[in-house]
């Protein structure tokens, strides 16, 4: 196995239940422990990394300094790690600005909780806030699994949607929240979505009419934050840029489920791709004393020949294949402490 080029970005993807995020925890400790400036983020709702880690929930959405003792005792390095918060991520956004108001609205709020519908944008808006600062060497990503790996993967064309051309216009009737203008209502209401606004009103009340116009208008206040995030998945297909890690397991659904994910990422996903088989069983088999007319050697060929198949697949469709052992650590600090040794020794 040959040691990944160190990048920039570094991102780890797969479908639930292979490991990624500890295997993404350990590589990130693995260049912390080297003396790296390095920040760990997850933007899995699921926040498995809080475990792994040992950070808190009530500090999602800020950066968390952790030590990098806490896993090899006597080490003087840290490592920053956000669990992603999208409402932290939009505060951030608006403060930047200057205008921390212009999103402090009930809709707004509802749509920034982590399945509100704006975790994978506000994703990539936190990540290229992350680049922007340029404070660290390294950003390790931990990605959400399966199908929201690749609604992340698509929220830039959702932002360039959602500030296309034609809603121009649209905006501009909206004007700035701090506008209480009588006539913005009668305006909206004579225009092109007088139906439409009319149907909410009926049904929800002109409060929340407002409330939907205002979180709009606050949102389009801060496009240029927004629109600036598109730059990063032109970055993504940058093979100086990142590394892409999709993390499997011997489990034959998964295997598949690996190749469709690859599959899906395939339009931005460069050839600076590596597929990590998780719980390899290589040197266990390898050590595994079976004699021909054993009926035990039966079950060693089959793995055998399942994690053959396996790295067969990888060497076709990847650069490279990493193999990690199952480990026997019952603690996550533990396992991603073996997982460490493993990034080590490429």
């Amino acid at each position: 196995m040959s040691a990944p080029i160190n990048k920039q970005l570094e991102i780890f993807c797969g479908t639930g239940g292979v490991g990624k995020t500890t295997l993404a925890a350990a590589r990130a400790l693995h260049l912390a422990k080297a003396g790296h400036k390095v920040l760990l983020i997850t933007i899995d709702p699921a926040k498995r990394l809080k475990q792994v880690m040992g950070v808190l929930e009530q500090e999602a959405g800020s950066v968390s300094t952790v030590s990098v003792a806490n896993f090899f005792p006597g080490s003087d390095q840290f490592i920053d790690v956000i669990l992603m918060n999208p409402a932290a991520t939009l505060r951030r956004v608006a403060t930047k600005k200057g205008n921390p108001e212009s999103l402090d609205n009930p809709i707004v709020k509802i749509l920034t909780r982590p399945y509100g519908g704006m975790n994978e944008i506000m994703a990539i808006i936190e990540l290229q806030f992350q680049l922007d600062e340029n404070r660290y060497e390294h950003i390790i990503l931990d990605t959400p699994p399966g199908k929201h790996f690749i609604d992340f993967l698509g929220a830039s064309s959702k932002i360039n949607a959602f500030f296309d051309g034609s809603f121009i216009e649209l905006f501009k009737l909206f004007g700035n929240k701090k506008d209480k203008n009588p006539g913005l209502f009668k305006r909206l209401i004579s225009s092109g979505i007088k139906k439409l606004l009319s149907y909410l009103e009926k049904v929800t009340g002109q409060g929340f009419v407002e409330d939907f116009i205002n979180a709009i208008a606050g949102i389009y206040q801060n496009k240029d934050v927004f629109l600036s995030a598109l730059a990063f998945e032109r970055d993504l297909k940058r093979r100086e840029f990142c590394n892409w890690f999709l993390v499997t397991s011997q489990d034959q659904i998964k295997e598949q489920d690996a190749l469709e994910l690859k599959s899906s990422a395939g339009k931005i996903m460069h050839d600076d791709n590596y597929l990590i088989i998780n719980r390899s069983l290589s040197k266990a088999l390898a050590a595994w004393q079976t004699k021909p007319n054993e009926p035990i050697n039966k079950l060693k060929e089959a793995m055998l020949k399942r994690q053959n198949r396996l790295k067969g697949m990888g060497n076709e469709s990847f650069k490279a294949t990493l193999e990690f052992p199952e480990v026997s650590a019952f603690e996550p600090a533990n396992q991603v402490a073996d997982l460490v040794q493993t990034w080590e020794s490429l």
